[in-house]
């Protein structure tokens, strides 16, 4: 696993051109214009703090395993993978009322989110996996960091990010990494967890 680290402090306003699509940026994680409650999809390794009102027995912390599932008592194994808070808390919900209680009332609070990962590959020093924090907001330049930086033969103009839509459709967007590195009137460019950066060969 890559670990980040500072390489330098970056700028302000995107410039980059989406191959498929200029328009939104649907990723699994709440984007910045977003509430994240609401929109975020629950993933293995999220921690969950969940109460059902009245019943404490019920009330535990649960990570979510890397099947999707979480065991709870009485209703045993539900996959929450996938499914934001408020579908979450409507499947336990109606899994209780179903043999177990009348009016069931769960809650669901996230109490710890899983570490994100972009990958990086291509002309970087170190290909892989860079894994950054749930609470920071990753960028391109910082994941590019994480790799060890690009190589002496790359094409820092043309870096392709490929990301996963919420429709099952794979965007790529081609940003000009060098421009966000040396010009301060271009914002660096965001990444997500799941996306994949491919820093290609420059020809001379």
């Amino acid at each position: 696993m890559i670990k980040i680290f500072k390489l330098f402090a970056f700028c302000s306003s995107v410039c980059f051109l989406s191959v498929v699509s200029v328009g939104a940026q649907d990723g699994s994680r709440p984007q910045p214009s977003q509430d994240p409650i609401s929109t975020y999809r629950l993933r293995p390794l999220d921690v969950l703090n969940i109460k059902v009102f009245k019943e404490p027995d019920l009330d535990t912390v649960y990570k979510i395993g890397t099947n999707g599932m979480i065991v709870m008592p009485l209703i045993e194994s539900v996959k929450v993978a996938g499914l934001t808070v408020q579908d979450a808390q409507k499947r336990i919900k109606e899994l209780y009322e179903k043999d177990y209680l009348v009016n069931a009332d769960v809650s669901i609070f996230i109490a710890e989110y899983s570490p994100q990962r972009v990958y990086v590959i291509g002309q970087v020093n170190r290909n892989g996996e860079v894994i950054f924090p749930p609470e920071e907001t990753m960028t391109l330049s910082k994941a590019i960091a994480g790799a060890m930086g690009p190589t002496r033969l790359a094409n820092t103009r043309s870096v392709n990010v490929k990301r996963k839509m919420a429709d099952g459709s794979i965007k790529v967007f081609e940003v000009d990494l060098r421009a966000i590195l040396n010009d301060k009137s271009v914002k660096d460019f965001p990444v997500y967890d799941g996306d994949t950066i491919e820093v290609p060969e420059a020809i001379f």
